[in-house]
């Protein structure tokens, strides 16, 4: 009877042994396709919060951000951040201004914003919403390749799994934004080009 006791208990741990090992290849696979939208949250996520901390090493002249108004950020295009950005912006202050969003167009008037970030949805109207910033003062932030060297200011990148960024300081000059030596410290490649 004992000897049957033990036979069944190795019946049952092999059961549940083998359970296991579906539900672990199952979670696997199942882990490996949601990887992907994770990875892709969770770069948003980090971008999010950089562009929150833009807002804090970058200083716009007084005449387009006075003492205590707000910072306004807004999104042009599409939202990658699937709401994140937003939500990272959402009752927050940066050195005495309170932070406002928006969703924009890329044919509203982007020139009242501060920041802007342009979703790479929108790099085929790129060289006409840098027309129109022109030289005001605002920041502009996106994520579409070679970004930064085609006029913008600060260009996200991903290297490897980690989130960077370049700055290219030639627009932010005509800008008469002031980038922290802080920030700049930290950015992967610091351009000085005028190209548009």
């Amino acid at each position: 009877m004992a000897f049957l006791k033990r036979t069944t208990r190795a019946g049952q741990t092999r059961r549940a042994s083998s359970r296991f090992i579906v539900f672990a290849v199952v979670a696997a696979g199942l882990s490996a396709r949601s990887a992907l939208a994770q990875t892709v949250a969770d770069e948003y996520q980090v971008k999010a919060a950089y562009i929150l901390n833009f807002a804090r090493f970058v200083e716009w002249p007084s005449d387009s951000l006075p003492a205590s108004s707000p910072i306004t950020i807004a999104l042009v295009g599409n939202d990658p951040f699937n709401g994140s950005l937003e939500q990272a912006l959402r009752g927050r202050s940066v050195n005495g201004h309170a932070i406002h969003f928006r969703y924009v167009r890329w044919n509203d008037v982007l020139t009242q914003y501060q920041i802007i970030f342009i979703s790479a949805a929108e790099e085929p109207h790129l060289p006409e919403i840098l027309r129109l910033i022109g030289s005001e003062s605002v920041l502009t932030v996106s994520d579409i390749e070679r970004f930064s060297l085609r006029g913008g200011i600060i260009e996200f990148s991903m290297v490897g799994n980690r989130v960077r960024f370049d700055i290219n300081r030639s627009p932010a000059i005509a800008a008469r934004l002031t980038i922290s030596s802080k920030l700049l410290s930290v950015a992967r490649a610091v351009h000085e080009d005028t190209s548009r």
